[in-house]
């Protein structure tokens, strides 16, 4: 991988970081309007409920993907950015084209999906 093309990984994935930010705090802020009204009606109430914890778990997922951003990031930063942290061998360009922040090898992940490794 060439200089232009870790460069523009990084801007792809500060972008991506910088995005998932904002989604995490809009998230906090809906969460906290609704809960600072308390709803009148009981289905009012309980559909509020569900959306809490709706907004609770895709925060959670999006706090794991700024994670995995970061990693990325620090690998970058360590030269060990897309090399597959399972085997070694180079991640595809292609699969970081889709996914810049893969850790693994399109193999790799593939073993991770069924539990392998």
């Amino acid at each position: 991988m060439n200089k232009k093309q870790r460069e523009s990984y990084r801007k792809q994935l500060l972008a991506k970081r910088e995005d998932l930010l904002h989604l995490v705090q809009a998230a906090r802020s809906s969460e906290k309007e609704g809960t600072s009204k308390e709803a009148p009606d009981l289905g009012d109430r309980a559909l509020s409920t569900v959306i809490r914890d709706l907004s609770y778990h895709l925060t959670i997922a999006e706090r794991d993907l700024v994670r995995r951003v970061d990693e990325a990031l620090d690998r970058m930063e360590t030269g060990e950015y897309g090399v597959c942290v399972a085997c070694g061998n180079k991640v595809q360009i292609g699969r970081l084209n889709a996914v810049p922040w893969a850790r693994h090898c399109i193999e790799c992940q593939e073993l991770q999906d069924r539990g392998e490794i």
